[in-house]
């Protein structure tokens, strides 16, 4: 059997978005045997970009020559001719495209019947210009929610569209006993119920609210932690002076941003708090929490709704103080039912979230492109 070649762009330079499900995709295909992938993404003038230097720590063969801007600009252009030399001369059998302006560098490259798309987009949206013109001209479009898939197939008569679990890695985040030591670090007592955030903290992440909330809980549960996980430039302004304002101080505990021991805090969680999807939308910290075996108390905003089985791995929280406190107040207060959410996230996570289940789904559609050829 001829080994294919794939290679996968994203149009980025940042850790951010969607990035880790497209590195971690092209990993676990790296390891699937019968193929060799390539992955190329954006790089910042004089300087080695975040993304580029964990594509090389993961050892897949990386790309270079292209600027694979996030933003439509006249980099696009010379991106074109490189994109067409890089096929040429590697002889790339598919290309994946994670994000729109690498996906239109592969339709103005004439790739469009061998490009295959993930949207990571949480929640339908009306298509601009763009995305119209270069879905149009897509061979397989991948979404990784139900009701994106839906409403780009009323738009998109004509194509081929289905849904993916965008997966978590099982091994790496999965339930552990309560670190000690960073139990002491944040002040944490080894029979205070604690909940937390993991996101960054932006003004539409609804701060205040989510506040008020944990002051009213704070009210019936004085002894409640609440862990703040990430950083972000209005972190002053939208968290800790509220914090203090509150007189919350002993209660909300800032962890900052966590890199190597970043699954040992979220361990530290009875559960978890997700308001409102960042810049992925198909929310990996949620994914991440459920594979910790963490409930989570969620908004029914863009693919949470589809992420978090209401009663069953979490709660479902209209968008009114009332009903985010009294979530919280039932899985601090309630042990037996919160333990019952997390055995069941967790085997969520192992069935639906798995990686080989993932890399099977994506294989197949790889194929089926082939044997069009």
């Amino acid at each position: 059997m001829t080994v294919k070649k794939i290679l996968h762009l994203y149009s980025n330079f940042k850790w951010t978005g969607p990035a880790d499900h497209a590195l971690n995709l092209a990993s676990w295909l790296e390891t699937f045997g019968e193929m060799n992938i390539y992955f190329a993404c954006a790089r910042r003038r004089g300087l080695q970009s975040p993304l580029y230097r964990k594509a090389v720590d993961r050892n897949l063969a990386y790309m270079d020559g292209m600027c694979l801007n996030k933003h439509l600009s006249w980099e696009t252009i010379p991106d074109i001719f490189s994109l067409k030399k890089i096929v040429a001369r590697n002889r790339i059998d598919l290309i994946h495209s994670h994000l729109d302006n690498d996906a239109l560098t592969a339709v103005l490259s004439g790739f469009g019947h061998r490009l295959i798309r993930t949207c990571y987009d949480g929640e339908p949206a009306p298509l601009n210009a763009r995305q119209r013109f270069t879905f149009g001209r897509t061979a397989r479009i991948l979404t990784a929610s139900l009701a994106v898939q839906a409403h780009l197939t009323k738009i998109l008569t004509d194509k081929p569209i289905e849904q993916v679990d965008i997966p978590v890695d099982g091994d790496r985040f999965c339930p552990r006993p309560k670190n000690e030591k960073l139990l002491t670090e944040f002040g944490v007592g080894d029979s205070d119920p604690v909940a937390g955030i993991v996101a960054r903290i932006q003004k539409h992440r609804k701060f205040d609210f989510l506040l008020n909330a944990v002051e009213q809980v704070v009210r019936e549960i004085p002894h409640f932690k609440f862990l703040i996980v990430g950083r972000g430039t209005h972190i002053d302004t939208l968290a800790r002076r509220p914090v203090k304002q509150r007189g919350l101080e002993k209660n909300v505990i800032f962890t900052g941003y966590r890199i190597d021991d970043y699954s040992e805090v979220i361990n530290l969680f009875d559960f978890k708090v997700f308001l409102i999807p960042g810049s992925d939308g198909s929310c990996r910290a949620v994914r991440e929490a459920l594979a910790c075996g963490k409930p989570v108390i969620a908004s029914r905003t863009g693919i949470l709704p589809e992420l978090i089985a209401d009663g069953k791995t979490g709660i479902l929280v209209e968008d009114r103080m009332a009903d985010l406190v009294r979530g919280m107040l039932t899985m601090a207060g309630e042990p037996e039912f919160r333990q019952q959410c997390s055995h069941a996230a967790r085997q969520y996570a192992l069935e639906v979230l798995n990686p080989e289940r993932y890399v099977q789904k994506m294989v197949a559609c790889y194929e089926s492109l082939w044997d069009q050829k």
